[in-house]
């Protein structure tokens, strides 16, 4: 390959501060690995990221892994967020928060699945036992579905009528002896990625649970 197209080519890609616009930029552009640097020359610096070129209608979406993706059993810790699982992006990068905060203001919309399946074991109620924690390090009491402005409460607990379990804020602050399960997106852009999750109520005899966190998924120019 030639030299000076090739070195032309990474320059293009690099330059790209998202998978969107890589995929504006050239609409055949196939989903798989690419350089981005969201917050260009002087910056926090370029990282690889997986674009899905396909979904969201096609737009380009960027994608960014990390290391709790894997469905995780929590059992054994009862005081309310004893439970602590710090969550690792850009294989432990020491500045992946700057970046990724980077590639989430150059997006229009961020995302991220989060699910809480628990047997008697409450996730929110009056007094938080579970939440997330967010890239500026605050403590998160609202879950996939809802939105920040919905304290305390899951996507079952925002829709009109309410359909959670028991009229609760969740489906696990029924905290009945049945399999329950919370789920749904974080959209609030302000807020991710999602850098923790705490959880508890989980020490008592039959009590348990089990989170997955999903990836971040950014799409959209700003």
């Amino acid at each position: 390959m030639d030299m000076r197209k090739s070195e032309d080519l990474y320059l293009f890609i690099v330059s790209a501060k998202t998978c969107t616009q890589i995929k504006s930029r050239n609409p055949k552009a196939t989903s798989g690995s690419y350089i981005i640097d969201p917050d260009g020359p002087g910056g926090h610096g370029p990282f690889m990221v997986f674009c899905d070129m396909n979904d969201k209608m096609a737009v380009g979406v960027t994608v960014v892994g990390h290391d709790s993706e894997k469905r995780t059993s929590v059992k054994g810790f009862e005081s309310p967020g004893s439970y602590k699982r710090a969550v690792s992006y850009l294989g432990g990068d020491f500045d992946a928060v700057a970046k990724l905060s980077g590639l989430v203001d150059a997006s229009k919309n961020c995302e991220q699945f989060i699910k809480y399946e628990c047997y008697d074991s409450v996730l929110f109620r009056s007094d938080p036992y579970g939440w997330w924690v967010s890239r500026k390090l605050e403590k998160m009491t609202y879950w996939g579905g809802a939105t920040p402005a919905d304290s305390l409460k899951c996507a079952c607990g925002v829709t009109s009528p309410n359909s959670c379990a028991g009229n609760n804020g969740c489906n696990c602050d029924i905290n009945d002896s049945k399999w329950r399960k919370d789920e749904g997106l974080l959209k609030e852009k302000s807020d991710l990625p999602v850098l923790q999750l705490r959880f508890g109520d989980t020490g008592g005899m039959g009590e348990k649970g089990y989170y997955t966190l999903g990836k971040l998924r950014c799409y959209g120019e700003e």
